[in-house]
Formats: C-alpha cells, structure tokens, sequence
C-alpha cells in the first residue's frame, strides 16, 4: 500500500454529503404537510391567510408554495454540483412525460386549468431532479427526515384533537372561512354543521335540494330551479364529508391522512429511533412503538379502508426486510395479515354489506377515464381536465368528483395513454431495481423510504395522492433521492476502474 492508496478511491470532484439541502428540503415537507394538503384543483376554495392565528392553522393558498418552491430552487442552483459522473438514461423518462403534458395542454378542453396543472408537474420534475443530483449525496438523510417527522407528529396531533373532540372546531373554521360565509347564508351552514342526516338527505334526494333552496334563499348565483350546477353539488359533498366523525389531520380528506401517514411513518420511525440512541433499549423500543402505533390508530380513526389494506401491506414489506430468519418472517407475515384481516372484515362488515358505496362511485369514475382515454388514447382531453369530463358523462345518480381516484387511469384520460405508461415507468422501475438487498439492519434508510414510496405507489391506484402537493412533493423528492443512491452506487469510480 503506497502513502497515498487510502485516497485512491476518492476522486477531487467526488460528491459530498450536504447536510444544508437536507435541512432546507425536510422544512419544504414539513411545511407543505401542514399547510399545502389540498389538492391543486381546489384551490379556488383557498382564501388568503388574514390574522396571526390564520396563518398559524388554516391552510396557505398555492401562490404561498409556488414561492417558496422558486426561492428554494434558485438557492438549490447555488449548490448544484458544477461536474457530476452520474448518468442514467431513466432520466429521459420524466422529462418525455412532462413533454406530453405540455403536448396536451395545447389541444385542453380547458387550458387554464391544464396550465395550472402543469405548473404543479414541473415543480415535481424539479424536485424528482434534486432529489438525484443533490439530495442523493446524502446516504442518512437524518437532516432530512426531521422535518417530515415533526410535520407527521403535527399532523397526527390534529387527527387526534380532531378525535378527541376537536372535529366540531375545525367544522367551525371552515365554515368561518370568507367562500363559505359570501356564498350561503349563516342558518343553512348552521343547519349543515347541526344536522348531518339532514345535509346527506338533501344531496341524495333533489326534491328535498330544492325545497332548502327555497326555505333558506340560496344564491341565485349557485342553485338555478330545475338546473342545479356542479358547484352546489361539489360543495354539499364536501361538507358532508366534514360533517363525518372520520378525521383528516391537516389534509384536505382522511383518505389523504393515511396516505400521508403510509408515506411518512416509516422514515419518522427510524428518525425517532437515531435520536434516542442514546437511551436503553426498552426505552427507545417503548417510545418509537408509541409513535408507530399513534399512526397505525390513526389510519383506523380515518375510516381509510385504502389505508388499512395498504398499511398491511407495509408491514408485510417490513418484516420481510427484517433480519429475522426465513421461517420465522414467512409465520410472522401470514400472521400479521390474518389478524389485520380479520380486523378489518370485522370493523368495516356493514360497509360491505351497504354495498360497498365508495367503491361503486369509484367504479363510476374509473369507467368515465376509461372511456375518456379510449377518445382521446394520444394525448387526452388536457391535464386535470377530468372534472370536465367526468361532469358531461356522470350518471344522473352519481356523485361529481373532479378526480378520478386512480392517479394512473386519469394521466391515461387526461394526457393520453404514452404518458401514462411513462408516468408508471416513472415510478415503478426505481422501486423495482432499487428494493432493499441488504435488508433492514444493513441499509435502514434506503428501507424505510422505499417502503413509504412503494406504500404511497399502491395507495394512488385508489386514490389522487399525485395532486396533493404535502404528499407528491416528498414522494418525487425521495424517489430522486433513491434512484439517484442507486445510480452512485452501481457506478464505479475511475480509479476503482
């Protein structure tokens, strides 16, 4: 071994570790957990914070983030390496995606919509970049993982109050909120927020719609006899679901909350269990297995049946990447998945025997995109243009929803089948050829977060976690990041060359 042999393998530009991006980046995600849960189609509903308190617990509206995005990429430019060995044809991927959104966006049915959609695409392009070329040089992420992990106990915190008690407040807030007090008169949204039975009977049946339009003088503007426009709808539905003893968190729907929990918990369990290394093991398992089962009781809170089947599935994933022997993780799985089961049929039995309702009115969505994408199979009717679509062919009897509950179906209906097949080649083949080896002892990080990144993959065939800035920004984050381990990794040095 010569005197300088222990150097050889590191080369002058190698990239270091910066722990300043982690740092920046894990405040991105704490802030757009707590403040950005709504998904960008709905952010016309979003006012302008006005007081202190405001600021403090009301949602920001998305010109809020779309700044704070700008400021963070021209800091993010600054520490941008001037030379990099890292090169991967994936990358074309995304970028042949993002060009198919722009393609369709000139032929929308609804171009303001649609730019406003691809707007919130190329902020997640440019995340999904930093993630590889920046975040990446950071094999721990523990900077990174402190701020997702104080906005998940934040997050869990208001599900809890929300449980608790806390739910007839934050039903106070919304309604206090300036759409809701210039749109309808005080005693209907008293009446709402009194009477839940009350408000689900008169979205179901128009006659009884009708005669509250009467009783309580609704705006001429909103409900017109005999043609009652998508915007009452949409709104009697969302304040039905807020009406409901299912909690949300700080996001815009409890669906949301399990998946933002699917996605976080993983990463802030290995946070919680590095910062109390300090401790006795009893004490460091009692703590982090308080926090995993303060999540695990929240997804049962949100009455997400998504989000129990998923979270099986999560631990499942878990175990196998445990260290424990073969048998003992093939007995332990099958038991874990029996009990969960079990659990499951158990608390949600009326539900299937109601006829499964949820489902239904996702079925009717999916066949709405299905038939849309058919249409129009090249390059969709426009981003985000679902809502359009899905408003002129519903069923008189269905439910409106301006997403279709299946991010994969609606890029294929909404852009056009080429840019959803990149859309899944975008998030599937990172998760295929970067699953964990090692397992859990040898690379915990790289585990958790490939757990929450498969966890919020498989969630989003059910749901539209893909237009929610708190949970799509730090996927495509973290899905740089991993690629990005796996292209450095699998690439030798010239000098070990």
């Amino acid at each position: 071994m010569t005197p300088n042999s222990k150097h050889a393998s590191i080369e002058p530009d190698e990239p270091k570790s910066q722990p300043r991006m982690g740092w920046v980046s894990g405040f991105l995600i704490m802030l757009g957990l707590l403040k950005f849960g709504i998904p960008i189609i709905l952010q016309d509903q979003v006012e302008a914070p006005s007081g202190i308190l405001e600021w403090i617990f009301l949602p920001w509206p998305m010109q809020y983030g779309t700044l704070l995005l700008v400021l963070w990429a021209l800091w993010a430019i600054t520490q941008w390496p001037h030379r990099t060995r890292r090169r991967s044809i994936f990358l074309l991927v995304p970028m042949g995606w993002f060009t198919l959104q722009l393609a369709s966006t000139w032929g929308s049915i609804d171009r303001e919509l649609s730019w406003m959609m691809v707007g919130h695409f190329l902020t997640l392009l440019a995340l999904f970049y930093s993630g590889f070329f920046l975040l990446s040089r950071d094999r721990v992420l523990s900077s990174t993982f402190l701020g997702p992990g104080l906005g998940l106990v934040l997050c869990l915190w208001t599900a809890t109050e929300q449980r608790l008690g806390g739910l007839e407040a934050t039903r106070q807030m919304i309604y206090s909120q300036p759409y809701w007090q210039e749109t309808y008169p005080e005693d209907f949204l008293q009446k709402a927020l009194e009477d839940p039975l009350w408000l689900q009977a008169i979205r179901r049946d128009e006659t009884l719609l009708q005669q509250a339009i009467e009783q309580f003088h609704l705006s001429s503007g909103l409900a017109v006899a005999g043609n009652l426009p998508p915007e009452l709808k949409r709104d009697l539905g969302f304040l039905e679901k807020i009406g409901k003893d299912r909690i949300f968190g700080t996001l815009f729907y409890p669906n949301a909350l399990a998946s933002g929990i699917l996605l976080f918990l993983p990463l802030t369990s290995l946070t919680v269990w590095r910062l109390s290394q300090k401790l006795q093991a009893p004490s460091r398992w009692l703590i982090t297995g308080t926090l995993v089962v303060w999540g695990v009781l929240c997804i049962v809170w949100s009455g997400s049946k998504g989000g129990w089947l998923v979270g099986m599935i999560s631990v499942a994933l878990l175990l196998l990447a445990s260290g424990m022997k073969q048998r003992a993780k093939v007995l332990t799985v099958l038991a874990v998945l029996f009990m969960a089961g079990t659990a499951f049929s158990l608390k949600f039995k009326n539900y299937f025997e109601q006829g499964a309702t949820s489902l239904s009115a996702r079925w009717t969505y999916w066949e709405a995109g299905w038939k849309s994408s058919m249409e129009h199979p090249l390059l969709g009717s426009g981003p985000g243009t679902f809502v359009r679509v899905f408003s002129r062919s519903k069923p008189e009897d269905a439910e409106m929803a301006r997403l279709a509950h299946n991010d994969y179906l609606q890029q294929a209906s909404d852009s056009g089948w080429i840019a959803a097949l990149l859309y899944l080649a975008w998030i599937v083949w990172p998760l295929i050829r970067c699953r964990p080896q090692q397992g859990l002892k040898q690379n915990p990080t790289l585990t958790v977060v490939w757990i929450g990144l498969c966890a919020w993959s498989i969630q989003n065939t059910i749901e539209f976690g893909l237009y929610i800035p708190a949970l799509s920004w730090p996927f495509f984050l973290l899905l740089g990041w991993l690629w990005g381990r796996h292209v450095q990794e699998s690439t030798p040095s010239r000098s070990m060359a």
